[in-house]
């Protein structure tokens, strides 16, 4: 009976199945960081569900999740909170993220001062005009009163021989002031002493972020 041999194909095929078999297996147990040319292997040539816990990351740029994370930086998603409030133009809180309440507005005089839900030290403050076209204030100047122009001012009440702000219950870490001017510096808001709430020319934009543990120092 006569034998039936491979043909060279076959062989062929055969012996380069060893090879990338052995070569493989090769490089998996001989190939390690040293022979690695260094930011030549990128997240498209690695497998997500092999990689550990990364214990810190100082240069990364971006991070798209973090479910486990308890701080970024130090910092707990308390301490990173941001919280805002718009006072419009007659004195009165319109929008808000929940944590204010009016004390004054123009009423002491041409500031505003709101109280937040706890101690101000050592949080950042932000105010500014927000943009309306449509409201006139001020029925003596011609037309309405676009206010895409002026200033305002914050800080925090009770900063020891820096602010000291004037209505008795704004006297505390919690209180802020806003001050909202004119182009020329002078006062965009109407006092009404002892007769209520004043108005404005101005609407104003005020943001409140956490901080990390603020000094004592009230």
């Amino acid at each position: 009976m006569k034998k039936m041999l491979p043909s060279p194909a076959i062989v062929v095929a055969c012996v380069a199945l060893i090879v990338a078999i052995g070569g493989t297996a090769y490089a998996a147990s001989k190939i390690n960081g040293a022979d690695i040319k260094s930011n030549t292997v990128t997240g498209k040539q690695i497998k997500e569900s092999t990689v550990k816990n990364v214990k810190s990351a100082k240069k990364a740029k971006t991070a798209k999740t973090a479910k486990d994370a308890n701080t970024v930086g130090g910092q707990s998603a308390e301490d990173l909170k941001t919280s805002y409030f718009l006072l419009n133009e007659n004195g009165v809180i319109e929008e808000q993220s929940g944590e204010f309440t009016v004390l004054d507005a123009y009423d002491t005089n041409t500031n505003a001062y709101i109280n937040y839900d706890e101690s101000l030290v050592g949080h950042g403050l932000t105010a500014t005009i927000a943009i309306q076209n449509q409201i006139d204030q001020n029925p003596g100047m011609a037309g309405i009163q676009g206010n895409v122009n002026g200033e305002v001012s914050v800080s925090r009440c009770q900063i020891t021989g820096v602010v000291e702000c004037a209505p008795a219950n704004a006297k505390i870490p919690s209180a802020l002031v806003v001050s909202p001017r004119n182009s020329d510096g002078t006062p965009a808001a109407t006092a009404s002493p002892g007769t209520g709430t004043g108005s404005a020319t101005k609407r104003v934009y005020v943001t409140v972020t956490e901080g990390p543990a603020a000094a004592t120092t009230p």
